[in-house]
């Protein structure tokens, strides 16, 4: 029979790796946190009567922001992280070193601005402030093409009036109806061919078969992100 020192060490040891596997599993929920907040790139464009931003995150998602006088609209696209790094080594390949920052000025209603903020890994956050239709250095109007390419993109995985292309329901989703109600995506059927949803406008539940889930959602309004 193990003496009482011995169950001593012996719950010592447990109580260690338990520590250990909690700091491990804590410090993968922080990088992934990290991933979903980190802006790559953010261009924002804008008049006093419109709006243009685009973003790219750490962790592949594309959010694109569109106001005009008539409606604000969101897209969302999510890149692959083979993608996302593309994007990462393209920017890392302009020297802005020389390239001004300029700085902000009045917004007109005819007159489009626009801040561009860069956050690259193993680099000092950059930003830059222009004209959308000014004369820039080359490697500052090469850096605009990276970013025009990831406009394109978000447009082409997330068409207007549509749930992105490359779209999958995941719990805390928010969704649009056909005729403008918003519901929550609550968890996916034991056979994983059906979706489970509630409304947010009213405590209705409905289930809609994976298959059907374009013809009555026009867009995915919020992605939830979880802490």
């Amino acid at each position: 029979m193990p003496s009482s020192r011995d169950l001593a060490r012996v719950c010592g040891v447990i109580a260690l790796l338990v520590g250990v596997a909690l700091r491990v599993e804590a410090q993968g929920e922080q990088k992934a946190q990290s991933a979903r907040t980190w802006e790559v790139v953010r261009r924002d464009c804008r008049t006093s009567i419109s709006r243009q931003e685009i973003t790219l995150f750490g962790n592949g998602t594309l959010r694109l922001k569109l106001r005009t006088e008539d409606k604000d609209e969101l897209r969302l696209a999510e890149l692959n992280p083979d993608e996302v790094q593309a994007y990462i080594r393209r920017l890392e390949d302009e020297d802005l070193s020389e390239v001004d920052e300029g700085h902000e000025e009045i917004i007109g209603s005819l007159i489009e601005r626009c801040s561009l903020f860069l956050d690259l890994p193993d680099r000092e956050p950059e930003r830059y402030y222009f004209g959308r239709f000014d004369s820039m250095p080359l490697t500052l109007a090469r850096l605009n093409s990276i970013v025009d390419d990831m406009f394109v993109e978000v447009e082409q995985l997330a068409p207007e009036g549509g749930l992105p292309r490359n779209y999958f329901p995941e719990p805390g989703d928010i969704l649009e109806r056909t005729d403008g109600h918003l519901f929550e995506v609550i968890a996916l059927t034991s056979d994983r061919k059906g979706v489970e949803l509630q409304g947010r406008d009213d405590p209705l539940t409905i289930f809609v078969a994976l298959d059907s889930l374009r013809q009555l959602f026009v867009a995915l309004v919020e992605r939830r992100e979880f802490p």
